[in-house]
């Protein structure tokens, strides 16, 4: 029984893996790309891009070897779950939507540190939006 648990973990800390580091190579890819876009797609400040863009391969690797998600996701309440996944008449309007309500959060968030004079480096996210890396 405990042997089948670990087996499961070790497939679990494999799939963990895999996806960080597909996240931070698309959050490479999407960085040098576009700046502005990047922001609103991952929902990250400048200051954090700007070591994602030029971060190596291998230290890559080793970021996404950590046991736990380096991002976390845009919504924290259910009341934007509910938002985001009812049926909605105007499914073309969805996407649009969605964009809105998670960049509104991104918004609160920033004009919070603007206010407290804060360094965006230093502050605690207050109402997470984005799937930045943690």
């Amino acid at each position: 029984m405990i042997k089948k648990g670990i087996d499961n973990n070790d497939d679990g800390l494999q799939k963990i893996y895999a996806f960080n580091l597909s996240y931070l190579l698309l959050a490479r890819q999407l960085i040098q790309q576009d700046v502005e876009t990047a922001n609103f797609y991952l929902g990250i400040d400048k200051e954090q891009m700007t070591p994602l863009k030029t971060l190596p391969l291998p230290a890559m690797v080793r970021m996404a070897s950590m046991d736990q998600l380096i991002c976390q996701l845009r919504f924290d309440n259910e009341t934007i779950i509910r938002l985001l996944t009812r049926n909605s008449r105007l499914e073309a309007l969805q996407g649009i939507h969605a964009g809105i309500i998670l960049s509104t959060g991104l918004l609160r968030n920033r004009e919070h540190i603007a206010q407290s004079g804060i360094s965006s480096k230093k502050a605690a996210p207050v109402n997470r939006v984005g799937c930045g890396v943690a």
